[in-house]
């Protein structure tokens, strides 16, 4: 028994333990007669703190409940998911006010199929050299808005959010790693219906970085993404982890099916205020998309936000970029959006068992002449079966404006092929 647990001592073998408790050698101590005053007095003091530390809480907890009860709000019966990118435009501004660049048909993007999976480390590295914080300022120099760009082109073209530069009249970008000073950018052009915007700065000798443009449409639900930019306009280079949450996310089916517009990424990566226009990674660690909003909370029908109501949590959005390569090319190209249309009237529909697009009215020449009637199923076009309106749309803004549709259409139990120009439905109104 000489080594009682000398195994666990920490002094290491062959250094006895202190004796044990009670056994042979142990010198008894007596026991001393403890005094009340020894225990009594602490005992009163911690009585009297408890005593003040409670009478505090309660006099602070219920004035915070008093204070809240009056800013609790009613929820309305229908609550609507609240966006948060939607802004209002400045009394008095218009686009004129930005500081505009010219476009450059010689500056084409384009993505590219996935390479192998990295590791978030080097995703995270590859992507923060193609970023830069957006500083916008409006008129009133105490108002102003903060967001995320990516580095698209070498010589300072940058893809952001048109909510950020809205109501600006000067715009900074600089570079999201630190290094060099912020650079005066430029706008060659938006479109404010898909939220998306291109500017340009000149690097002035400043060696950047393009970011890797990957294909959205190879993302499914439950693949693991990345997202970084510029959260709260000062948390430079956050980047958060999560999956894709849902595809072709339309928040308001008649506003998008009137300005034309395809859905969004969901994903559950956190997104933040100044993160708008940042980069939304793949697993290769390419841009897939551009991030844009988060829903929060709900709003009353008549459009007033309740900051103390429902929360959201992890409900961010994305422009999914191989549907936004198509404007951002035609923006560089001439300064100007488009919207590649049809000049049809149809809705999504099932005809003797078949899915397509249903045409309602044939209303721009070239389809007529082309053959197309009311009445038709759309059931492929350009050789890609639609049997959406999203569908549909996204065939169309890849093909472009002038650009050649074969159709493949139903009528009266028979397939017939029309081909038509599209044209340009902004071009029209």
């Amino acid at each position: 028994m000489d080594n009682y647990l000398n195994h666990r001592w920490p002094q290491g073998p062959g250094v006895q333990p202190p004796p044990v408790p009670g056994g042979p050698g142990a010198a008894v101590r007596p026991k001393k007669k403890r005094s009340p005053r020894r225990w009594l007095v602490p005992l009163v003091s911690v009585i009297l703190v408890v005593s003040l530390l409670g009478g505090v809480c309660f006099w602070a907890v219920n004035g915070i409940a008093s204070m809240v009860s009056q800013l609790e709000p009613t929820l309305p019966d229908d609550p609507r998911p609240w966006v948060s990118r939607h802004l209002e435009s400045g009394s008095g501004w218009s686009p004129d006010d930005l500081p505009w660049g010219d476009p450059d048909p010689s500056v084409s993007l384009s993505a590219h199929p996935a390479g192998p999976a990295v590791t978030g480390r080097e995703a995270y590295d590859a992507a923060l050299p193609t970023l830069v914080s957006v500083e916008a300022t409006h008129a009133n120099p105490l108002e102003g808005s903060v967001g995320t760009g990516v580095v698209v082109e070498q010589t300072g073209y940058v893809v952001t959010n048109y909510h950020i530069i809205e109501d600006a009249v000067k715009i900074e970008a600089g570079l999201l790693d630190g290094s060099g000073k912020p650079f005066n950018a430029k706008v060659i052009g938006f479109d404010e219906a898909f939220d998306i915007a291109v500017l340009k700065f000149d690097p002035d000798g400043t060696d950047l970085t393009a970011a890797r443009l990957g294909d959205s449409d190879s993302l499914a639900v439950g693949d693991l993404v990345y997202a970084v930019g510029n959260p709260m306009g000062y948390l430079t280079g956050s980047m958060s982890m999560g999956i894709v949450s849902a595809l072709d996310r339309e928040l308001d089916q008649e506003e998008s099916r009137s300005k034309g517009a395809l859905g969004l990424i969901q994903i559950d990566a956190p997104i933040n205020p100044g993160s708008s226009g940042g980069a939304l990674l793949n697993q290769s660690g390419q841009v897939v998309g551009i991030t844009c909003a988060k829903i929060t909370g709900v709003v009353r029908e008549r459009g007033e936000a309740i900051d103390d109501a429902v929360v959201l949590e992890g409900m961010g959005l994305a422009i999914p970029i191989s549907d936004a390569i198509p404007f951002i090319n035609h923006i560089l190209a001439t300064g100007e959006s488009w919207r590649p249309a049809m000049g049809i009237q149809c809705a999504a529909a099932q005809i003797d068992g078949r899915k397509g697009i249903r045409v309602a009215e044939v209303t721009a020449d070239a389809p007529k002449e082309a053959g197309l009637r009311a009445g038709d199923l759309i059931l492929t076009a350009n050789g890609v079966p639609v049997t959406t309106l999203a569908e549909l749309r996204r065939v169309l803004y890849r093909t472009g404006v002038e650009g050649e549709l074969t159709c493949t259409v139903l009528r009266a139990g028979e397939e017939h092929t029309v081909t038509f120009p599209l044209m340009d439905s902004l071009k029209q109104d």
